[in-house]
């Protein structure tokens, strides 16, 4: 089991740390915020780099809400495919794990990921993933936000689709607060 830190996570990207404070505001002085706390409409600014997921660890995670931005950025839209079954091996456990750590100890994530495109432009993400509570308790959906560290460049060449390929988890963290 992850250490899970027990402080507000120190992020690099402006937009992560507002829709963290978003996700603050609508849990109010719950653990976690309800889904239906949550409208996407809210943070219209987000929009192009969300993923919202509905997992059932640790089987499957269906994306629900997948990014323009994301969607360009990897070559294909994700909506309506099991995030896990886009990696394999050692990755796909990772990725399993992770996102089990936000579902079942209801803890934000914070990882961040070195990419690089068919062309060789190599880039890191920040990745954001916090949890959202169905109206019985239990975590139902996974609210993640993808931002590039350094502001990507428009003329940037997208992954190709390849995502289990293309994608090394270099470190992730895991908070309560």
């Amino acid at each position: 089991m992850s250490v899970i830190q027990e402080t507000r996570p120190d992020l690099e990207r402006p937009e992560n740390r507002e829709l963290l404070g978003h996700w603050e505001k609508i849990r109010g002085d719950a653990p976690v915020p309800l889904r239906a706390q949550f409208n996407p409409m809210d943070v219209p600014r987000h929009l192009p780099n969300l993923i919202v997921l509905e997992p059932k660890v640790p089987d499957n995670a269906s994306v629900r809400i997948f990014g323009t931005e994301l969607a360009r950025r990897l070559g294909f839209d994700l909506t309506g495919i099991d995030l896990f079954s886009m990696y394999d091996g050692q990755r796909a456990l990772e990725v399993v794990d992770m996102i089990s750590h936000v579902v079942e100890q209801q803890a934000i994530a914070v990882a961040y990921s070195e990419w690089t495109t068919p062309s060789g432009h190599t880039f890191t993400t920040e990745n954001l993933w916090m949890p959202l509570a169905s109206q019985e308790g239990p975590v139902n959906r996974v609210l993640g936000s993808v931002w590039e560290v350094v502001e990507a460049r428009a003329d940037v060449d997208d992954l190709g689709g390849a995502l289990a390929l293309a994608q090394l988890l270099s470190r992730r963290a895991y908070y309560k607060f």
